[in-house]
């Protein structure tokens, strides 16, 4: 949602497209990396032995790999877990606790069903007053890499309005009555381009806009068309 958002009318319209017409998203490749991204950010010594067995498991598999595809998949995660190692330092670690959390449902905004899956959350614990909650997605998939300074403009924005996301999504459904939602505490970070984004704190004007884009999807959903390539006897269909 965050890439619809920052995207122009030409780009949105083929993102409609595959929002309705989904096919099997390249990030996924990653899940391993992700799963220990999570789990190394929540133990509670950062406890590096998981990252080197999600290496090892890895490594296995481009070994053993019986076609190309499947060990080109297994070089990219390892790329990625290379990649997120390097990062750390980008990383506002310090002073921050982080805990994992399952699959959420999706988020319903203005009738358009927007899932929102935290790679952790994220608490900091004051000594007064409430502690601040919050939480991060850490994206490991290195896309496609800005050329410009417009496209890395529009990379940035679309990381600002997941970061608002997140924000939603602690205050709607997270944060506990000893705790306060915190807009620095929810974020995106970008490992390959190490970039981090908080949640803006005045976000109305945002709210407004995403309303209105999600109306605006509700409104031509009946009428997309699919893609050349759709066929229907080898769709699944959900809920």
């Amino acid at each position: 949602m965050g890439e619809y958002m920052a995207a122009s009318d030409g780009p949105r319209e083929t993102m409609r497209r595959n929002m309705k017409y989904e096919r099997m998203a390249p990030s996924l490749l990653y899940s391993k990396v992700a799963e220990s991204v999570s789990s190394f950010l929540s133990s509670p010594t950062r406890d590096h032995r998981i990252l080197t067995k999600c290496q090892q498991l890895l490594e296995d598999e481009r070994d053993s790999a019986t076609n190309a595809t499947k060990r080109d998949n297994a070089v990219y995660a390892l790329r990625s877990l290379e990649v997120f190692e390097r990062s750390l330092n980008a990383l506002p670690l310090a002073g921050l606790q982080f805990q994992k959390i399952g699959p959420l449902k999706p988020m319903e905004i203005e009738g358009v069903k927007v899932s929102v899956q935290p790679t952790a959350l994220v608490t900091q614990v004051r000594p007064r007053g409430k502690n601040l909650r919050g939480a991060i997605i850490v994206d490991t998939a290195k896309g496609v890499e800005p050329k410009s300074d417009e496209a890395r403009a529009q990379a940035t924005m679309a990381m600002t309005h997941t970061a608002y996301l997140l924000h939603e999504l602690v205050n709607d459904r997270i944060v506990a009555e000893d705790e306060k939602p915190s807009t620095d505490h929810c974020m995106v970070f970008h490992t390959y381009r190490q970039e981090l984004v908080a949640s803006p704190s005045n976000y109305r004007r945002m709210l407004g806009n995403m309303k209105a884009a999600c109306r605006d999807i509700a409104a031509r959903w009946d009428s997309i068309d699919p893609p050349p390539s759709f066929d229907p006897a080898a769709a699944r269909y959900r809920n």
